[in-house]
This record gives structure tokens, C-alpha cells and sequence, in this order.
């Protein structure tokens, strides 16, 4: 006896609530070097001289006697905002024939938004991972990098960066930035973990490792970018942050007269940027010629090291 199948009483659609999509968690670049919004694509600004500020300039003045006269030095230097722009095709035939799950106007605009997320992190890695960017630094192999857990000291080769700042700034660093390899090493570390032995810590948190090393917070570098041209047909995914660990002393927010290792100087266009935040701008434009609108997307921005003495480096943490 004929009887209905499964397929003759369902259509197959795509369903509306479920959709596959790859992005990283989050992105580090923005809690290592503060945003600067600044009105102008390019600009000066002031450096105090540090000389004048720890040497000890007070005289002796006797009875009748006139004061002594000291001063202070200061300099300036620039920042320039680059701008970079990237766009999203919104094509109408596309547009009329999408399932609801699609929505390529709020996927285009996520995907903008996280690209030049990736962008940042990727431009202020290569940057600031490099021992050529920072007065102070040290290279570990072999049995003293920290993979190696019978021979290495990472407490020992934290304080002597931490020390290493002090004398030059006058500050301990209040941060330590580390791609996911070196924390994937460290948590699991002898030394780290005899100190919590008798406590009822199942396994070291960032927020503990900190207390050890004594720095305000530990940033865990963890995106991922796929290292590969577009046509390869290949995906090959590849930690941003390299295998070194950066001590810095960084203010919350920017600052006057103090020290800090660098900032993000982000150039307030079309309302891109704010006080503590980094706004990507996208506007949709119609182009009748092609029937298509385009999602467009921009921003300026320059993350400089405006204190090379406030970092210390250890290169190659881990194997």
C-alpha cells in the first residue's frame, strides 16, 4: 500500500535560527596599548625627559643664600593615523534570493568589523614582539625556557624584567601580555604550581599566575589567523602572538606626565572612535550601474611605542 515518505511531506529549507561561522574570541591589541582618539590624522605630542626627573638637582642654600635653579627638558614627537578601508558587496539579485539565516548585510558588516579587528591584532604583534622595539630583553633556550619544567626559573626571569623596568622608569610593569603557547606552558609549571600546593587550587588562572609574577594583569594573546593566500584551497591556522612573553607598564587610560610602553592613536572620522573605545565605521552606498549596494568600511589609527624603556621582553618563553 502506497504511504507518504518523509521526503514527500518536507521541502528541505534552510533553517533561520542555525548558521556556521569562524571568528576569534577576542582580540588583546586595544588592553595592551590604550586608544588615543585624536582629531587630527597627524599630530605631535610632548615627551618629558626622564633625565631631569630622577636627577637629584637640590643644593644646599646658606643663610642670605640665593636658591639654586633647576628646569626640566621636554621634546615632542609625531603620530600618523593610516588610513586602511575594506568593502562588502551587497548585490540585489543576492539580496532578493537570501534565506533568512543569511542576512548578508549583518554578516557582511560583522565580517568588516572583525577584519580590521584582526588587522590591529596581527600590525601591533609584529610590532611589539620584536626585540628591536623595547630598551630591554632576553633570549631563553634550551633547558631555560619554561617547557622545560626541571630546568627553567620563569620567576626568576620575570623579576629580573620587572627590575630591569624599575631602574629605568621608576615603576614595576603592571602588565604581562603572552601569546597562548607560552600560557598553555606556564599554568602547568612546577615552580607556579608548589606555591599554591597546599591550597585548594585545582590548576593556576591567569588571575593566580599573576599574583606570582606581582603585576596587575596577565593578557593571554589567543586569536588565530589563517596563513594562507585566498584561492590556496588550503586553511592553515597560526597563533598571532608569538611564543614571548612582554612585561610593560601601561596606564589604564592615557595620561599626562606619565610613563607608558604605547598607545593606539585613532583618528575620530565620521565618528569613528571615543573616549576608551574603537568604533569601525561602515556605511552602505548604492551603486545602480552594477545593482548592488556596498558595505564600506575604514579607519586610521597608529599604534605607536611612545616608551621603549616601560618593556622588557623574554623571547622564545617556550620551545
Amino acid at each position: 500500500m502506497a504511504q507518504p515518505t518523509p521526503q514527500s511531506v518536507h521541502i528541505d529549507t534552510a533553517l533561520s535560527n542555525v548558521s556556521i561561522g569562524y571568528k576569534n574570541e577576542g582580540y588583546v591589541a586595544d588592553q595592551v596599548f590604550p586608544i588615543v582618539p585624536v582629531d587630527k590624522q597627524s599630530d605631535y605630542y610632548f615627551i618629558f625627559d626622564k633625565d631631569f626627573w630622577f636627577r637629584n638637582s637640590v643644593q644646599v642654600r646658606g643663610p642670605g643664600g640665593t636658591y639654586a635653579e633647576g628646569g626640566i627638558k621636554i621634546s615632542n614627537t609625531t603620530f600618523v593615523c593610516k588610513n586602511k578601508g575594506l568593502s562588502f558587496p551587497l548585490p540585489w539579485e543576492t539580496l532578493k534570493n537570501q534565506d533568512a539565516a543569511v542576512d548578508l548585510e549583518t554578516s557582511g558588516a560583522e565580517w568588516l568589523a572583525d577584519q580590521f579587528m584582526l588587522d590591529r591584532e596581527i600590525a601591533l604583534a609584529a610590532k611589539i614582539m620584536d626585540a628591536s622595539a623595547w630598551t630591554g630583553y632576553t633570549t631563553l633556550t634550551g633547558g631555560d625556557q619554561w617547557s622545560d619544567y626541571g630546568g627553567s626559573d620563569p620567576i626568576k626571569n620575570i623579576e629580573a624584567g620587572k627590575e630591569a623596568i624599575k631602574k629605568r622608569i621608576g615603576r614595576y610593569p603592571n602588565l604581562a601580555l603572552m601569546g597562548a603557547e607560552v600560557w598553555d606552558k606556564i599554568k602547568f609549571h612546577p615552580d607556579l604550581l608548589d606555591i599554591y600546593k597546599h591550597t585548594q587550587v585545582p590548576i593556576m588562572t591567569v588571575d593566580l599566575v599573576a599574583k606570582v609574577f606581582d603585576v596587575e594583569r596577565i593578557i593571554v594573546g589567543n586569536a588565530i589567523y589563517n596563513s594562507t593566500a585566498e584561492g590556496s584551497g588550503s586553511f592553515n591556522g597560526a597563533y598571532i602572538w608569538p611564543k614571548n612573553v612582554l612585561l610593560a607598564y601601561v596606564p589604564k587610560a592615557p595620561s599626562l606626565r606619565t610613563p607608558a610602553a604605547g598607545y593606539t592613536f585613532v583618528w575620530k572620522q565620521d565618528g569613528a572612535g571615543g573616549a576608551g573605545s574603537y568604533t569601525i565605521p561602515i556605511e552602505r552606498i548604492t551603486e545602480r550601474a552594477r545593482k548592488r549596494d556596498r558595505l564600506l568600511a575604514d579607519h586610521a589609527f597608529d599604534q605607536k611605542v611612545v616608551g621603549a624603556d616601560c618593556g622588557y621582553e623574554v623571547i622564545d618563553a617556550v620551545a
